[in-house]
């Protein structure tokens, strides 16, 4: 009467055990990945790409760094202290651009000119330039078109109805997001690390709020754009960006992660360039889209991209906006992010907008002078609220102190 029992209770966790094993064999792909990405965290290497595979490689134009000014734009004493604040917090790399020539440039630790950025969440600006180049060939008619004209798995779902702007705007309406929730199983990490990312794209998300209403800083938005864009162009994903974006403005390419070989990009994260490759970009928008003659981007496509969407004023189509002044900006709703990344002042520039990605990589352009100015590095060794948190707005701010305390010195004329 007591082996019995116990025969089956044996044969119950054999089943559990030979069900547990199937389910790490089904997903070996993604558990190997999703350890790999704890460890690299873990180590403070997750700005690097080699924990990652596979990628694509995206094509660019031959690497031809940007020419060196040969008369100072900004007083030397305030590109000193800028250089300094960017060493002080742990900056890979430093550079400023300002009308056609570069006036810095300092690398850290080793880093060289044509060694590959790791963009963070800055890759989601360029997948918003990139849907303007897309639209300026013909591609895409209108971003008021709907997205399931494109992802036409969603013809007749809840789905069905929010537009390319309402996604460039982070305001989709499709699956809230939680950036802070890294168990296995949840959404977050299996449609980052998921080698069949897109069919939880298509497949698993849902309709959770009126699309405009609210604002969802979302890994989710960015990598249904990268859907949109291959669909809409029949082309992949790098080779879309490298050819009809990198190559025209000089930029030389690097890698973007895939999900597999052949699979889907991920167009909110992942984009490895050189440095002078986010200036080059920089530069295209700091000059309303339009390189050396040419024009890439539709015209006025600039000044849409920096206006306010209706639920987010510093948030416009895929691109961080520096108005109206704020001491803490969350990139995140409050549930991921209870605090937001500190600006001790305003920005000296009202129509300075900006890259910005997690580890403070950040890119801040402004047209008014001719100016791009990019840091990037490692994650922070403090977060936002902790003595000697990064400063989003101390190093554009430095550099446009130093433009005005040198043409003070030139005197009028």
């Amino acid at each position: 009467m007591i082996r019995a029992p116990a025969r089956i209770a044996g044969l119950g966790l054999l089943a559990l055990l030979l069900a547990a094993g199937a389910l790490w064999l089904a997903n070996r792909a993604y558990l190997d990945r999703y350890l790999r990405m704890a460890v690299a965290q873990f180590r403070g290497e997750s700005q690097r790409a080699d924990w990652y595979d596979p990628v694509d490689p995206v094509p660019g134009a031959p690497f031809v760094p940007l020419p060196v000014a040969t008369t100072p734009a900004i007083a030397p004493a305030f590109l000193a202290a800028a250089r300094a604040y960017a060493e002080e917090t742990r900056s890979e790399g430093f550079l400023v651009w300002q009308g056609g020539a570069l006036q810095h440039a300092s690398y850290f630790g080793g880093h060289q000119p044509r060694d590959l950025l790791a963009s963070k969440s800055m890759a989601k600006m360029v997948v918003g330039i990139l849907i303007g180049r897309a639209v300026a060939l013909g591609h895409i008619r209108s971003i008021d078109q709907p997205v399931a004209d494109f992802i036409t798995e969603w013809k007749g779902t809840d789905r069905d109805g929010p537009t390319i702007r309402h996604f460039l705007q982070n305001s989709s309406g499709i699956s809230r997001f939680r950036y802070d929730d890294f168990a296995p199983w949840s959404l977050t990490m299996r449609e980052y690390l998921s080698s069949h990312h897109e069919d939880i794209l298509i497949h698993e998300t849902r309709r959770d709020y009126e699309p405009g209403t609210e604002y969802d800083y979302s890994m989710i938005t960015s990598d249904v754009l990268a859907i949109v864009i291959e669909r809409a162009t029949g082309r992949r994903y790098a080779d879309f960006l490298g050819t009809e974006l990198l190559k025209p403005i000089g930029a030389a390419g690097g890698t973007v992660y895939v999900n597999r070989p052949g699979g889907l990009a991920h167009a909110g994260c992942c984009l490895m360039l050189p440095a002078e490759s986010f200036v080059r970009l920089g530069i295209l928008l700091a000059r309303d889209g339009v390189w050396e003659s040419r024009r890439l981007l539709p015209e006025g496509w600039v000044a849409q991209t920096v206006t306010p969407s209706p639920a987010n004023p510093h948030w416009g189509l895929h691109m961080w906006i520096g108005r109206p002044c704020v001491r803490r900006l969350r990139w995140f709703p409050e549930r991921s992010q209870p605090v937001g990344v500190l600006h001790s002042e305003c920005y000296l520039a009202d129509d300075l907008f900006l890259f910005d990605g997690s580890g403070n990589q950040a890119m801040w352009i402004v047209p008014s002078r001719d100016l791009v100015v990019l840091r990037f590095g490692p994650p922070p060794t403090r977060r936002p609220g902790e003595p000697g948190e990064f400063d989003n707005s101390r190093l554009p701010n430095t550099v446009m102190r130093g433009m005005d305390a040198l043409a003070a010195a030139a005197g009028p004329g």
